[in-house]
């Protein structure tokens, strides 16, 4: 159904939601994501408290690099692309240029005027682009893993994908991971969830 998705991001607080929401799209349709950043000018520079040019495209680019990290994590072929230009405008035309298949974007972005202004984008995408839109509401924080259960399940599926037959007894939040331990008859292991990206690394105990 989806070959190609794109995924605007402007770098907002919990844009990582929405970036996992494509993602798991091109993981079932094993589908190719294609991330992109638009930098507006000259207005961009009245919303972004008169940050130079270099300071807006390594804010893109940074914004891009942590959606990009995210797919390939989770082994989704990426192509991204750093705009110029109309927000709105750029990304349509990009749509429609690419031949997307589907558009997952953001309904809104910080507070104020840039809420306003991404607000508006999101609107646009949805009444003008040539392919379907889904918009995802941005939540106020950048984790994809919503809670212990949550990190448990990815922890259960990374032991299980290793191989190993263990039972989960403890998970626990710590300052930027969440840990997880796991026994067997035969072995202790320990699961390490990055709360944003949910990559997880598995790790046996001496």
């Amino acid at each position: 159904m989806y070959e190609r998705i794109l995924v605007p991001t402007d770098g907002s607080v919990g844009s990582a939601h929405v970036a996992m929401q494509a993602i798991d799209l091109a993981e079932q349709y094993d589908a190719a994501i294609h991330v992109v950043h638009v930098i507006e000018e000259p207005a961009s520079s009245l919303v972004s408290g008169g940050e130079s040019r270099d300071k807006l495209e390594e804010r893109g680019e940074q914004a891009i690099e942590r959606v990009e990290t995210m797919a390939r994590i989770h082994g989704i072929d990426v192509e991204t692309e750093l705009l110029e230009g109309s927000p709105a405008d750029t990304i349509l035309n990009y749509a429609e240029e690419a031949d997307m298949d589907l558009v997952v974007t953001g309904t809104h972005g910080r507070s104020g005027v840039k809420r306003h202004i991404i607000g508006s984008v999101a609107e646009r995408l949805v009444r003008h682009a040539t392919c379907p839109v889904m918009t995802v509401r941005l939540p106020g924080s950048d984790e994809t893993v919503d809670g212990k259960e949550h990190a448990r399940e990815l922890a259960e599926e990374a032991i299980a994908d290793e191989g190993h037959d263990a039972a989960i007894t403890g998970v626990d939040r710590q300052v930027s991971v969440w840990v997880v331990e796991a026994e067997s008859d035969t072995e202790s292991l320990v699961v390490y969830v990055d709360p944003v990206t949910q990559r997880t690394s598995v790790v046996v105990r001496d």
